[in-house]
């Protein structure tokens, strides 16, 4: 029944997530031993924050909002007074080809509203490669999900950012 549960979430999020621009993408370079920083402000409280180490990329969306327990099927609370469930915090990186495989979140409420959601994912990960090719991409969670369109520039930004990040901190 979870999966059955899972594979109905993944396949709502597709129909109601919401497109974005890639405008909003800002690149900070390498300062005093940390990696280089890519993040998309999609409209307060939402954006998408993506921080190199040496051997991972943290992957952080703010601001998410109306998720889904994958285990209970019962939505989860985005207020101040809202509780985590153990393990229903999940986030994927989609570039648009294979599935999303959503893996387990830290999950910090976000002051606004909604959650912030972190994963690591090491620098070598299919999805993230798939980006900087990628006509749009996305953080899959499981509420609040939006899809940003991968133009030229953005993908030159994203690939700037991992060749960067290739680079020794």
């Amino acid at each position: 029944m979870p999966s059955d549960i899972g594979a109905l979430s993944l396949a709502a999020l597709l129909v109601a997530s919401s497109p974005a621009q890639s405008t909003g993408w800002q690149l900070q370079p390498q300062v005093s031993g940390h990696g280089p920083v890519l993040t998309l402000n999609a409209g307060d409280p939402v954006s998408y924050r993506f921080e190199c180490t040496p051997n991972d990329v943290i992957v952080t969306e703010t601001g998410v909002t109306k998720l889904i327990s994958l285990k209970t099927g019962q939505p989860i609370g985005d207020d101040a007074q809202a509780v985590m469930p153990s393990g229903a915090a999940m986030m994927a990186l989609f570039g648009v080809k294979g599935d999303p495989q959503l893996i387990p979140a830290e999950a910090v409420k976000n002051v606004a509203n909604g959650w912030d959601l972190t994963i690591r994912l090491p620098k070598s990960d299919k999805q993230i490669r798939a980006v900087g090719k990628a006509e749009m991409m996305s953080l899959f969670t499981t509420g609040y999900t939006m899809a940003v369109v991968m133009d030229g520039a953005a993908r030159a930004k994203w690939n700037d950012f991992m060749r960067r990040c290739q680079t020794p901190n």
